[in-house]
């Protein structure tokens, strides 16, 4: 397993206007991704910086501006103790459920990875390993499949509204 946070996944060359993917540069790895549900990392570091689509998407889904948005950060409201407002615990199945996970943040999609700009048209896929969903029995192994389907909207979204 990676022991910091600087582990390179893979190396991704796009094209920006045609926004595609034109080449993916994979480190094996040897690791499995699926997510726990258990909120540990990921939606107890404070609310997402927010791009426009990611605040609109909450609004068309019937959730008031003034109640999820921090203004002055521009990312989403935070409860005592740092999680994400639209985190709760499910008792019964004792998981964590985001209230808004199919419309969640853009800069939310990708965990427990994170892209980084590494030149004009060239990004890096790395790890963040303090992930519990990194390398389960039952996880997806992490390739170049993987990392195509994770890359395929997520970083030109990323890219479009200036996260990365």
């Amino acid at each position: 397993m990676a022991s910091t946070l600087e582990e390179r996944i893979a190396g991704i060359t796009v094209d920006l206007k045609a926004k595609r993917v034109r080449r993916i540069c994979y480190c094996p790895s040897h690791l499995t991704f699926k997510c726990q549900r258990c909120g540990v990392f990921c939606c107890r570091l404070g609310g997402p910086t927010l791009s426009q689509m990611d605040t609109n998407r909450p609004e068309q889904a019937g959730y008031k501006t003034t109640d999820f948005l921090d203004v002055d950060k521009n990312n989403i409201r935070s409860r005592t103790g740092g999680s994400c407002i639209f985190l709760s615990y499910d008792t019964p199945t004792r998981l964590h459920v985001c209230s808004i996970y199919s419309i969640r943040p853009a800069l939310c999609r990708p965990y427990a990875f994170r892209f980084e700009r590494s030149g004009r048209n060239s990004y890096t896929l790395k790890l963040i390993p303090c992930c519990n969903g990194l390398n389960t029995k039952d996880g997806d192994n992490i390739d170049t499949d993987f990392i195509a389907e994770t890359t395929s909207n997520i970083l030109f979204q990323l890219i479009d509204t200036g996260l990365i």
